[in-house]
């Protein structure tokens, strides 16, 4: 790690995301993870954490149970070992196993996971040995011995063994009854001397037991003698044991050379694994953590926090730069926040170059540094003579002899340590050769001259870590565009400093203070205004909020008041229709009863019929379109008829309408434009029982009859619409003349009447206008 990654602890950011490794090898290499600093490596490492992700997502874990002990054992080969024990087979077949699991699931699941070439470097390693994680499994148990199934002469010689071992133990378990009791044996259970059975006897009976004395106690008072019958057996025991031995060593070396001789491709996928360990620790890290990969672009650091801060301590903060930033330079009061932030950027920097993404929000960018340069902290040496500024200038001078094209330098106070007024136009000097070189600084400062530097000079800006006032506490929050105050004669009187000592300091400071008093004045101002701007923003979504309800709430209505015409029309629709029906009922008996009085109550129920049809608010047969704007060979509707008809003429105020066979003269209001008819129009409804006539012959009949046949003919044209009725009672003595002029008029069925004129037959004829009125002539 090098001296700047170190200074801003990244070592700490590798320490939390190496917890997330399953074993001590991919632990160290996440601990060697360097940033890149090329594009290409930068993008690489990016890509790997997030196909690790893609592989995370899916369930498929990194197989590193058993990677430090397979390491271990591939160690000792390459030391020169020929021959591994049980255990070590055991380990090393169970982690080959799962690493070859591993490969054929990635195989078999292929199409869900999709392109990782981020990976393809460690994948295609990984156990391409086939068989022998398997083959040293099957020669093991699972407690790390080695498997009597393991060939089958070894199977064989264990059963051997086993039964001389039954067969001997048996034997001397009745010769040790037979001589129980007798003094000869001590009290204690035979047992085993070198692989043969033994009697404890005591040293004074021993003659007592003939058999080969094999071994004596401590004290010399027992000796322990195989008995001669079992010496045979014991012999047999002993052989068939030596062979077993041999063919275990047999099997361990054979094993053990099997694995040498894939060595490299063992050690091949040992690495590969370790190095998925480490990329799946920062999948994880990356996925805990919700960091960024940033776009390549101006410096944009959305909802920027520091990684070793816990996340309900962080403050998190936004650094956004126009393209031509070249200086920022960051005050504030001490512990106010700054070197935080410097070091939050310097992290994200180095962590989204190193595969772990930056702890920052979505849509942030940053220009692509291919070199970061970092003062910060007190670097004083006595072995080396160097000072605390002494370490600064060293800094310093290196960062401006390193090409600064592509770089960035982070610098914490430069002028700290010695004279303020030379420190800070020597530190000003550097910032301005720093950035004339195409390196981009960001430098935090108390000092005046330094925050009067953004003034005036392309690229330069200013930001402030901002300050409680009211409490004299930070609050850790950065303010772009704005110098900030120190607060140093502030935070002394609230540490109770003596008033006189602070106005004398007050005075002493003089311009300088009264600097630090305006960019109080203007931070506070600044504050309230954006309080201000942040009230007003909200009164406006709350106003927005209340507009989208209210629109929500009239489109409901609206579409209720849909609902609700839609069904009073088709309720109207069906209504229509039964006074239809109930029309053409009276309408035909009107026309085949002969009943004065009949005829007078059936034409009260049309009357009633016609007077509900006429109702306000009644369109039955209206459709939506206005009747304004009516021409001739418009089709049209009209009340109270059931078909559409088309307009033959039109008035001033009225039309005159063709349905069917009939011509009707209506007031616009009456009417209203519908679409064309299919090629057979359907014949108007009410459809009139009879043929209404336009002309009535009353000539020869009685008063009676012929008021009879006028009261008919009235009827009939009402209901036909026709315009007028020509009724011919001729001059005679005037009495039948008398009776239907008598009859019209008072008929409130007819609107007008008059006499004809001489082309029409003169007196003898009188012209009749259907329609509500009172007789007028």
């Amino acid at each position: 790690m090098d001296s700047s990654t170190g200074r801003l602890e990244f070592g700490k950011v590798l320490e939390s995301v190496a917890a997330g490794t399953h074993s001590h090898a991919g632990r160290s290499r996440v601990m060697a993870l360097e940033p890149g600093w090329t594009r290409e490596r930068s993008s690489e490492l990016a890509r790997e954490t997030l196909d690790a992700v893609s592989l995370i997502s899916l369930g498929m874990g990194v197989p590193a149970a058993g990677l430090d002990e397979l390491i271990g054992i591939c160690d000792q080969l390459e030391d020169g070992a020929l021959v591994l024990e049980p255990r070590q087979l055991r380990d090393a077949g169970e982690a080959l196993s799962l690493q070859r699991s591993f490969a054929d699931l990635l195989a078999a699941r292929s199409e869900e996971t999709g392109d990782l070439s981020g990976l393809a470097g460690y994948l295609e390693r990984v156990s391409v040995v086939p068989g022998i994680g398997t083959h040293l499994v099957s020669l093991t148990t699972p407690d790390g011995e080695l498997s009597p199934a393991a060939t089958r002469e070894y199977e064989r010689l264990t059963r051997r063994v086993e039964d001389l071992k039954r067969k001997l133990s048996s034997r001397i378990g009745r010769i040790s009854s037979s001589l129980s009791g007798g003094g000869v044996l001590r009290d204690m259970p035979p047992t085993i001397r070198d692989g043969r059975y033994v009697l404890p006897v005591v040293s004074s009976r021993k003659g007592d037991v003939r058999g080969i004395v094999h071994d004596r106690s401590e004290s010399g008072e027992t000796v322990f003698i195989e008995p001669a019958e079992l010496v045979e057996d014991g012999n047999a025991l002993r052989e068939a044991s030596l062979d077993l031995d041999y063919e275990r060593r047999r099997i361990l070396r054979e094993a053990t050379m099997d694995l040498r001789r894939v060595l490299p491709l063992v050690l091949g996928s040992v690495d590969a694994v370790a190095g998925l360990d480490a990329v799946y620790a920062r999948a994880v890290y990356h996925q805990r953590t919700g960091s960024v990969f940033p776009e390549e672009g101006r410096l944009c650091l959305r909802d920027l926090g520091h990684p070793l801060i816990r996340s309900d301590e962080m403050v998190r903060n936004t650094i956004e730069l126009p393209e031509d930033w070249r200086v920022l330079i960051v005050s504030g009061p001490n512990a106010g926040g700054k070197s935080v932030l410097l070091k939050s950027v310097g992290l994200s920097v180095a962590c989204a170059h190193s595969g772990l993404g930056c702890l920052a929000g979505p849509g942030s960018s940053m220009p692509f540094f291919g070199r970061l340069h970092v003062s910060i902290g007190d670097q004083q040496s006595i072995f080396q003579h160097q000072s605390t500024y002494s370490a600064r200038l060293q800094e310093q001078l290196e960062m401006m002899r390193a090409p600064g094209d592509g770089s960035l330098a982070l610098i914490d106070e430069p002028s700290a340590g010695t004279d303020p007024l030379t420190g800070a136009a020597l530190a000003a000097s550097v910032l301005e050769r720093l950035a004339g070189s195409g390196c981009r600084v960001i430098v935090t400062t108390h000092q005046g001259q330094l925050k009067s530097l953004a003034q005036g000079r392309e690229g330069f800006y200013s930001g402030s870590m901002n300050f409680r006032k009211e409490t004299l506490e930070p609050d850790y929050t950065f303010v772009a565009g704005m110098p900030g105050s120190s607060f140093t004669l502030e935070i002394a009187r609230r540490m109770e400093f003596p008033v006189e000592v602070l106005s004398r300091a007050q005075e002493l400071a003089g311009d300088s203070f009264r600097l630090d008093r305006l960019l109080e004045e203007v931070t506070s101002a600044r504050k309230e205004l954006c309080e201000g701007i942040e009230l007003l923003q909200e009164e406006t979504e709350r106003s927005r909020e209340q507009v989208a309800r209210r629109v929500r709430e009239l489109e409901e209505e609206k579409r209720e008041f849909q609902k609700n015409r839609d069904r009073m029309i088709e309720e109207l629709a069906g209504l229509g229709r039964d006074i239809n029906s109930r029309a053409d009922s009276l309408l035909g008996r009107l026309a085949r009863t002969e009943s004065r009085e009949e005829r007078k109550q059936l034409r009260e129920k049309i009357r009633e019929i016609s007077a509900r049809m006429e109702t306000p608010g009644w369109n039955g047969c209206r459709g939506e379109e206005s009747a304004e704007g009516l021409r001739e060979g418009d089709w049209v509707g009209v009340i109270g008829w059931s078909g559409p008809g088309r307009i033959e003429e039109v008035g001033e105020d009225h039309v005159t309408v063709t349905m069917g066979n009939l011509r009707l003269r209506k007031s616009t209001d009456q009417v209203t434009r519908v679409e064309p008819p299919d090629e057979k129009p359907p014949s108007a409804g009410w459809s009139c029982p009879v043929d209404a006539e336009t002309e009535l012959d009353l000539r020869g009949l009685s008063a009676d009859e012929a008021l009879v046949e006028l009261d008919r003919a009235v009827e009939e044209g009402l209901a036909a619409g026709i315009p007028f009725i020509r009724v011919i009672h001729g001059k005679g003595k005037g009495i039948l003349m008398k009776a239907v002029i008598d009859s019209v008029r008072s008929d409130r069925r007819i609107g007008s009447f008059r006499p004809g004129l001489p082309s029409e037959g003169g007196i003898g004829v009188t012209i009749i206008y259907p329609g509500r009125g009172g007789g007028k002539v």
